[in-house]
């Protein structure tokens, strides 16, 4: 048996915006990190994850996931904010599929208000099977006592069959997910919940698209 410990030299391709600077940053597969403008791109909202989150620079990422959207893993300590774990696609923006996690208040909250949007639209026939196309529209400016920073703008402009470059998957590996308590944990979701489609498509490649 392997010890679980070092590190593989691999990174996940992601992409993330910077609420101070009111910037978006990509590095995707074997790239390096770069700018990009305001993008449009696929969300696969329908797979999001959120849990505990802490970002120290120069190292990865920690994070403890959510078992479900309605159940809240315990706080590891109060280092760790609440966060979203989601993967995004855009070969125009992205070069292809990206992880976009934050655990910034004002980014979660843009998040919030689109997911909400997807809850609302994607039990729709002609949406069933389909992902959301995102825009980001412009920002916010959101000041505090701390100072200045900013809220992206974004709008669910359309929906689209999937790709195929872009698996209908989780974002998150099991052995990140909290396990708590097993009468905590076999809590189903709430009805409310976007339902699985009746019928999917089968995934088909997306032409001519501006993401």
């Amino acid at each position: 048996m392997g010890l679980n410990i070092g590190a593989s030299g691999s990174i996940k391709p992601f992409v993330k915006y910077n609420a101070k600077a009111d910037k978006w940053f990509v590095r995707p597969v074997g790239g390096e990190e770069t700018e990009v403008t305001r993008p449009t791109f696929l969300l696969d909202l329908a797979n999001i994850r959120t849990g505990w989150l802490r970002f120290q620079d120069g190292q990865a990422p920690e994070r403890l996931i959510d078992p479900a959207l309605d159940i809240v893993a315990d706080r590891p300590d109060a280092t760790f904010k609440r966060g979203f774990i989601i993967m995004a696609y855009s070969p125009k923006f992205f070069g292809g599929a990206v992880e976009f996690s934050s655990a910034s208040a004002y980014v979660a909250n843009a998040i919030r208000d689109v997911y909400a949007a997807f809850e609302e639209q994607a039990g729709r026939t002609e949406n069933r099977g389909k992902v959301p196309v995102i825009t980001c529209t412009g920002s916010e400016a959101m000041k505090n006592a701390y100072g200045t920073n900013y809220r992206p703008k974004l709008e669910l402009t359309k929906w689209v069959d999937r790709p195929t470059e872009f698996p209908d998957a989780s974002p998150v590996d099991e052995s990140e997910v909290w396990k708590g308590s097993a009468a905590t944990v076999s809590r189903p979701l709430p009805a409310a919940h976007v339902p699985p489609p009746a019928a999917r498509p089968a995934p088909q490649p997306v032409y001519e698209t501006d993401f």
